[in-house]
């Protein structure tokens, strides 16, 4: 009975210890906890409640142009959340300290079924020298409204030579801590100031929530000053540009139904397998994951996760679902025409080919390798999501 009470005892404890997340890669300064930050603001920024005293700010090396890797310990990933990365000139962060975005992840950080990995880009308005990068996290079920925050000393090469090229980023959004707004928990997040860099990670059956709505407060700058707070909401969406081609279709709501842009695309960097997708440098990433963890997930531990990439190429738009079908027999090959009605609908010539209903005429041309037209729309083959992106 007594060992079984010890067993009981040394498993509360090492859930304790495992329990919620710390950024293992950057390597952060000051031996931090697996808290969050306390509600009432006193360890912001970077859990300091004092200066930070000695930091080393050659264990990062940040060369710009260059992928960094964001890795995590711990187990309580809290059904994921959204992450935002940051950096601030101040080499001893304080209240006054403004933080400045350099890549968002919205759902699924810092993962969803276990830790994950994430690459992100140094981008080019960094300047040189030592700085303060930071990670920040809102978890989707903590049970209560929380704000994780790790920092750890940088040393940045290749970077800009133009102060005001940094100020031009934007500032990090701060929430669930005093001064800032609250944010309510169980939803995934949506950042009103993303930056150019962002990944995107849906979930079926949720809708993103901006940070600070409804929450307790608008995101405006804080009385105290504690650093800089977000801009106007945009529901963290950067509005992808629309192809300048002849012929190109408005966009349409599409339920997560892949939506490459009407102009020509370069191919992003293939990924490995996981349960999420890992963005490139200035790329919108958007994933629907079922419910459920897929095949194969994983359900625990530092697992590495990252997902396929499939190569985007020009097509138009899909709607939710075609208004009409052919009113005759399509012809066979790519490049034959046929008849229909309903302006904008896809028309599937069996599985390799489809066209899109344009006057009540449409010309057949081959779905993107490793797609398929079926039942109006273009999906992916042989996947268990759907993904989509959008490129600036």
């Amino acid at each position: 009975m007594l060992l079984s009470k010890l067993a009981l005892v040394g498993a509360f404890a090492a859930s304790a210890v495992n329990g919620h997340m710390i950024m293992a890669q950057p390597k952060p300064f000051g031996n931090p906890d697996n808290s969050p930050l306390s509600s009432d603001g006193s360890n912001w920024p970077c859990k300091l409640k004092g200066p930070a005293g000695q930091i080393d700010f050659t264990q990062n090396q940040f060369k710009v142009g260059e992928n960094q890797t964001l890795s995590f310990s711990g187990s309580a990933v809290h059904g994921g959340g959204s992450c935002q990365l940051a950096i601030t000139l101040d080499k001893s962060p304080t209240k006054d300290s403004k933080f400045k975005v350099i890549h968002s992840i919205e759902g699924g950080c810092p993962g969803v079924n276990g830790p994950a990995t994430f690459q992100f880009p140094v981008p080019q308005e960094l300047p040189n020298g030592e700085a303060v990068f930071a990670w920040t996290w809102i978890p989707r079920m903590s049970g209560q409204k929380e704000f994780y925050m790790n920092c750890g000393g940088v040393s940045i090469s290749g970077g800009s030579e133009d102060p005001k090229a940094f100020e031009g980023l934007p500032d990090l959004a701060v929430t669930n801590i005093q001064p800032f707004c609250g944010t309510p928990e169980g939803n995934v997040y949506s950042f009103p100031n993303p930056e150019k860099s962002v990944e995107r990670h849906e979930e079926a059956g949720r809708q993103f929530v901006p940070v600070c709505k409804n929450g307790g407060g608008s995101g405006a700058q804080p009385e105290s000053g504690a650093g800089a707070s977000p801009a106007a909401p945009n529901n963290g969406q950067p509005t992808p540009q629309p192809g300048s081609g002849a012929g190109a279709s408005p966009a349409a709501p599409n339920n997560g139904q892949p939506t490459p842009p009407a102009s020509q695309a370069a191919s992003p960097p293939a990924a490995s397998q996981s349960d999420l997708t890992t963005s490139t440098i200035r790329t919108l990433v958007t994933v629907t994951a079922p419910t459920g963890a897929p095949t194969g997930a994983p359900t625990g531990g530092n697992a590495t996760l990252q997902n396929p990439a499939p190569t985007p190429t020009a097509q138009p738009s899909a709607p939710d679902t075609p208004s009409t079908q052919p009113s005759s027999a399509p012809e066979s090959g790519a490049g034959g025409s046929g008849a229909c009605s309903g302006n904008g609908a896809i028309v599937c010539n069996g599985e390799t080919q489809f066209g899109i209903c344009n006057n009540g005429k449409l010309v057949w041309q081959p779905v993107a390798p490793g797609t398929k037209c079926a039942d109006g729309k273009i999906a992916k083959r042989g996947y268990s999501r759907r993904i989509r992106r959008s490129f600036y």
